[in-house]
């Protein structure tokens, strides 16, 4: 069990950010646990309780990529029981990133209704359907929690596409799921348990299983290629696009055009709610750009190019790869507006926008070249600032087209930009700052 606390521990204090998130979603919760059982109608105060909810589990993110790591490393596997200690240690931090909520909800039900804490002491029935509520809330935030550190898990341990369809699909599975409506709450809290008992039975069964799985597998792929003799393709041409991690772009279109489908069930038919998903989802391709430096570091000494000539091949190589997603969310912009008679004015504005987001965020990804600092991040904050303006401003009518126009033309101008200084940047490309393991220590500190 203490390799197991302290693996809880690392969770929550492995980096100074997730420290200071820990330590201030603790405070919060404490403030509002005081406030709340030391005065009568503060029910105007719980959202200190919401945001200390939101910062433990953001401290307590760091579960999911150490969680990855620890499981497909060599260690795991000469450790005594290091499956199965490092599988409770999850079960453990995901209990704890629910409970907070759970342990404050009476209060916050008395405090709603404009009574004081004395209340719960007076009324019993008002105790025990407390009770119940925070239990309710304690295994729906465990449940909710757990799949969203999956899709975290995802995300974190591929870091390519393949990893972020994967994330993505997880939370549009958990979304697509209608709830089920049970007024009873003993009902429901028994609902629940047996979820969360069904979902980590099966997660630890494919998880403590998945290295006897993984080397039948591989022995049967090696058994089929044996009996299929040599038929070894030609690939010739496609290494350097494997290499870069842009050799299938389908991935990225299926990661795009999938919450968009989703979306369509709950989106009420807004021009303005459709721009603004649309747009967000064009910014997309630079997180995936954002990679390119550590990954054209392994082709640096493999061919005959100059750092100019190397930026040229990786541009040309992520654009082939970002272009089938631009076209994508173009033609489902099109699909989408003419199917629900959406204006010429917001089509006329909206296309342009969803290319300048591809656009500014690829090559916001592609001046990644040092690990990201702080000048990236409040020039990409800035970019998307300007995005999503553009497209809140897009929809209203009493907005004149001109001023549309021109934020734009400056969003345009400003690609020029950071295109110039993108090939500025790896004109003079150091590539000791560009090894993946620098990257990943910089991004855990």
């Amino acid at each position: 069990m203490r390799a197991v606390a302290r693996l809880v521990w690392s969770y929550f204090t492995g980096t100074l950010l997730s420290r200071a998130f820990t330590a201030g979603g603790l405070v919060l919760f404490l403030i509002a646990f005081y406030v709340l059982s030391t005065r009568a109608k503060a029910g105007d105060m719980v959202w200190l309780a919401a945001l200390g909810q939101i910062a433990i589990f953001i401290g307590g993110s760091l579960m999911a990529l150490m969680f990855g790591r620890l499981a497909s490393s060599h260690a795991i596997r000469v450790l005594p029981y290091g499956r199965v200690k490092l599988l409770l240690s999850a079960f453990i931090t995901v209990v704890l990133v629910s409970t907070p909520a759970a342990l404050i909800t009476p209060l916050a039900l008395v405090a709603g209704n404009s009574g004081g804490p004395g209340d719960l002491l007076k009324y019993p029935k008002l105790l025990d359907y407390s009770i119940q509520m925070a239990l309710g809330l304690w295994t729906g935030a465990i449940l909710l929690t757990g799949w969203l550190c999956l899709a975290i898990w995802f995300i974190t341990s591929q870091r390519n596409m393949v990893g972020f369809f994967k994330g993505l699909l997880v939370v549009v599975v958990l979304m697509s799921v209608p709830p089920r409506e049970i007024d009873d709450l003993r009902l429901l809290i028994a609902w629940q348990v047996l979820q969360i008992a069904v979902v980590w039975l099966v997660f630890s069964c494919g998880f403590l299983l998945w290295p006897r799985l993984k080397a039948a597998f591989a022995r049967r792929r090696h058994l089929r290629f044996a009996r299929a003799g040599n038929t070894t393709r030609n690939v010739a041409g496609h290494e350097f696009h494997l290499m870069l991690g842009t050799g299938n772009p389908w991935l990225l279109v299926g990661a795009l055009a999938l919450p968009v489908f989703f979306a369509a069930r709950f989106v009420n038919q807004s021009p303005a709610i459709w721009l603004y998903f649309l747009t967000m989802f064009s910014t997309v391709a630079g997180a995936f750009a954002g990679q390119a430096a550590e990954r054209s570091r392994a082709l640096w000494l493999r061919g005959d190019w100059s750092r100019e000539a190397l930026f040229a091949q990786v541009e040309r190589s992520y654009w082939r790869h970002n272009g089938y997603g631009l076209a994508a969310l173009l033609l489902l912009m099109i699909a989408i507006g003419l199917y629900t008679n959406f204006p010429g004015r917001l089509l006329a504005i909206g296309l342009p926008l969803l290319v300048l987001g591809t656009v500014l965020s690829t090559y916001l990804g592609f001046m990644i070249t040092r690990g990201l600092r702080w000048f990236e991040a409040v020039l990409g904050l800035v970019v998307m600032v300007g995005l999503m303006a553009v497209a809140v401003l897009a929809a209203r009518q009493r907005v004149g087209v001109t001023t549309v126009v021109g934020i734009e033309a400056a969003l345009a101008v400003l690609a020029l930009v950071l295109r110039a200084e993108t090939r500025r940047r790896w004109a003079r490309i150091d590539w000791m700052l560009c090894r993946t393991e620098r990257v990943m220590a910089q991004r855990g500190a």
